[in-house]
């Protein structure tokens, strides 16, 4: 059941930005920054509101992951002697299709950008917005037509983004470390090491650092929250997840070097073997082409040792994660796309009636019974006594929340006693989130807001270059969250006082006992107990039993 909803939910972030294009001018200043590997000249843009802000593209945080690089550790980068052209992008990493017309899909890949509203070389220390980019961990980019950094510019903070590896060339692995598992995470913790080194150079402050993303990129957030600190160093002060969180365990992997090996087989039938050393060979020399092809299982794995040793749902049930505040929440019916295929899930709709203990994640530990009793309390929620063939729109309901909703809320019940953690809902369907093509087969009792939907009022992305030509509701609707997100980049609350343009709301944070959420409509409103939680919460801690490896 989470696989196909994961493979739809992939298919979905594929068809839903299949056709964009992006066309930029640039102006030119020859602003020069001095990094220890070399020089590096930017440019000049101008924010939403006219102001200027100094843009740094396409800098080199680590050597290209190519030939004897490919599937190892990233390497800081060698350095270079004429100044380096940093006006734009031209590479995402290796994936299926870009995005962007412009963009070439390169293994040499491995780039940072740098947005800032303070000339480079002031004494000024901003605040910092890390964006770590979603796409199911196989898609997508931190690239400038990925996020547009327009609208967060008038609000003084610094803004860096940046590519990771992808699909197998970031999360294949073998266990005894030959290929190193979680090469995506271990980029992007060297892109923090970066910021921790380099961002005093352009205005900001190491010491005022949000990590943020959005699915995949909000699991990879909540990845970074888990485990030891780096020598002493904290590279982060404060996180927001938008979407995703490691504790609902999809995006995963198991038996990494089964996996490994089969990719190993797949691009060269002469190799058979069981030794890793030789499938690196094989996979250092293979066209990157027929590695991605191979479709290969990928994913986040659970190492034996290191920052990534605690796990998602085990780390925040032990405590084994940084005490920093967090804002973290889900768009109101995330999996809506989904309405599209009740023509063709008749079948799918009823074996899951027959078989309610589908409903339950088949990794989480319970016996055969309790599995049964477990799913059919479930299907009579969210059917409210009837059955998936006859009320499709709970099957929507229950997607939505074993996949986000759920894993979200447990996060934050588990944390909520130790940091601050903002819950919230984003309710708002707008044009600027531009999903709409599902609507007319979304049933009549189920939310609108699909996921990817609330980045579109954070970033630009060539769509919303032009403000005007949407409705005021919608330009309302993102100043409003663009002020929320940046008043928690810089005072780590979103509503450090009260503001009549918020709606005077102050945004508390959450408690165990009392999940208290912002509702992000076209109003904003503090509410109580998000979706079925409680309900599910109930139901799931009566029949799981350890280990916990995720709860959905």
């Amino acid at each position: 059941m989470i696989m196909n909803a994961i493979k739809l939910l992939q298919l979905f972030l594929l068809v839903a930005t299949i056709e964009k294009s992006a066309t930029r001018s640039f102006k030119d200043d020859g602003t020069i920054v001095h990094l220890d590997e070399g020089k590096i000249r930017g440019h000049i843009l101008k924010s939403e509101n006219g102001n200027d802000y100094y843009a740094f593209q396409e800098i080199p945080y680590a050597e290209p992951p190519v030939g004897e690089n490919r599937f190892q550790l990233p390497k800081l980068p060698k350095p270079w002697t004429n100044v380096l052209d940093a006006t734009r992008n031209t590479k995402i990493c290796y994936q299926d299709i870009p995005l962007y017309k412009n963009l070439e899909i390169s293994e040499d890949c491995l780039y940072i950008n740098v947005y800032t509203p303070e000339q480079p070389g002031s004494n000024n220390r901003l605040p910092v917005l890390l964006w770590i980019h979603g796409g199911a961990f196989a898609l997508g980019g931190g690239t400038f037509e990925y996020v547009g950094p327009k609208y967060v510019m008038d609000a003084g903070i610094v803004v860096v983004s940046f590519n990771y590896r992808l699909g197998p060339f970031g999360f294949v692995g073998t266990n005894d470390g030959v290929i190193p598992l979680n090469l995506g995470l271990k980029d992007q913790r060297l892109a923090m090491q970066w910021v921790n080194k380099n961002i005093h150079l352009f205005g900001g402050s190491p010491d005022h650092v949000t990590i943020a993303g959005q699915s995949a990129g909000s699991i990879s957030v909540g990845y970074h929250l888990t485990g030891p600190g780096e020598n002493g160093k904290q590279l982060f002060h404060a996180a927001i997840m938008q979407s995703g969180s490691p504790v609902s365990g999809w995006l995963t992997q198991e038996d990494e070097t089964s996996s490994a090996l089969a990719l190993g087989r797949a691009v060269d039938s002469h190799f058979a073997g069981k030794d890793t050393k030789e499938l690196l060979k094989v996979l250092q020399k293979a066209k990157a082409r027929d590695i991605l092809y191979a479709r290969p299982t990928s994913g986040v794995s659970t190492e034996a040792e290191g920052p990534f040793s605690y796990g998602g749902f085990a780390a925040f049930l032990s405590g084994n994660y940084k005490k920093v505040p967090v804002l973290i929440g889900f768009n109101s019916e995330e999996t809506a796309p989904q309405a599209i295929l009740k023509g063709v899930a008749a079948i799918l709709l009823g074996t899951v009636d027959r078989n309610p203990g589908q409903l339950v994640d088949r990794r989480i530990n319970m016996s055969p019974e309790d599995r049964t009793t477990a799913g059919s309390l479930l299907k009579q929620l969210y059917t409210r006594n009837t059955s998936f063939r006859e009320d499709f729109g709970g099957y929507i309901r229950h997607s939505s929340d074993q996949l986000f909703a759920n894993g979200i809320c447990k996060q934050v019940e588990l944390a909520s006693p130790k940091m601050p953690n903002y819950l919230y809902q984003f309710a708002y369907k707008g044009e600027i989130g531009q999903e709409t093509w599902f609507l007319p087969f979304l049933p009549p009792d189920v939310e609108k807001v699909a996921h990817v939907e609330d980045t579109h009022y954070l970033w630009d992305d060539g769509s919303t270059t032009d403000l005007s030509k949407f409705p005021e509701s919608d330009q309302l609707v993102l100043h409003k969250y663009v002020k929320l997100w940046t008043n928690f980049v810089k005072f780590y609350n979103p509503t450090p006082e009260s503001d009549a343009f918020l709606d005077n709301v102050i945004w508390e944070s959450s408690e165990p006992n009392s999940l208290r959420y912002l509702n992000i409509n076209e109003t904003l409103s503090m509410q109580e107990n998000p979706r079925q939680y409680k309900e599910v919460n109930e139901i799931m801690e009566k029949y799981m039993q350890p280990p916990f490896v995720l709860f959905g």
